[in-house]
């Protein structure tokens, strides 16, 4: 298994602080799971990590929810590539609403379906999908 840890991140919607719950050796059925349930304001964020603790490097972090998510990968330098979406344009996107939020551009946004399949091929392989653009 690549995966050694999925971290979620949920935010109160009345406020206070964030909490964050780690699932170690996730199956691919609770990473989808845990996918089509992200919320840009209660849940916007997920990180599948290659190494138990949850860093910087050798994982892959998924933003947004609500039809909405950006996802990117950092290589085990820390170097950080986002997918982009050929038919997308330079308008900007609100991906995440709560805490201090995230807007980019809507070529760096995915619906849930071509999400899934970015964050299955990393599941399964460790790396990103090289049918997609990286930068």
């Amino acid at each position: 298994m690549l995966i050694s840890a999925l971290q979620v991140t949920r935010y109160p919607l009345v406020g206070g602080p964030y909490t964050n719950t780690t699932i170690e050796r996730p199956s691919w059925d609770v990473v989808e799971e845990e996918l089509r349930a992200m919320h840009n304001w209660e849940k916007p964020l997920l990180w599948l990590c290659k190494d138990r603790d949850v860093g910087y490097e050798n994982c892959m972090a998924v933003c947004g929810g609500s039809g909405v998510f950006h996802v990117q990968v950092a290589d085990n330098d820390g170097n950080w590539f986002q997918a982009v979406d050929p038919h997308g344009s330079d308008q900007p996107v609100d991906v995440w609403l709560s805490d201090q939020g995230f807007t980019t551009k809507a070529r760096y946004t995915w619906p849930v379906d071509k999400a899934v399949e970015l964050v299955r091929w990393y599941f399964e392989h460790g790396t990103m999908e090289p049918r997609y653009a990286w930068e």
